[in-house]
């Protein structure tokens, strides 16, 4: 196969969750770019919701990806599935975190 034919069967793939993705952006840019005018940096701290909420997210994730997909995990055999499923977990704990960190901050800074 080549280049454009895998470039087109991923593009089909992708278009149905295309309103989840510019979701998913918006709810990570709004809080960044407000945190960021307000002094926010990375290593700033978050407070308690952003040291517990993205693990948490992980770890429902692991249980919840597989309903999503309308399976279950008793499906996830192969090392590749389980992979997979742990890779997209991780993706979900870190969006989480890049989410609710300047949450975080924007709630317990000194004003």
């Amino acid at each position: 196969m080549t280049f454009m034919g895998t470039m087109t069967v991923v593009w089909y793939s992708a278009l149905p969750w295309l309103w989840l993705l510019a979701l998913m952006l918006v709810l990570f840019l709004v809080p960044q770019v407000i945190a960021r005018m307000k002094g926010y940096a990375f290593t700033q701290k978050g407070g308690v919701g952003s040291k517990y909420l993205p693990p948490l997210v992980f770890v429902l994730a692991l249980f919840l990806l597989p309903l999503h997909t309308q399976s279950s995990i008793a499906y996830v055999n192969t090392w590749v599935d389980w992979l997979n499923l742990i890779g997209a977990s991780v993706g979900l704990g870190i969006y989480a975190w890049l989410v609710f960190h300047p949450v975080c901050y924007l709630r317990n800074r000194k004003a």
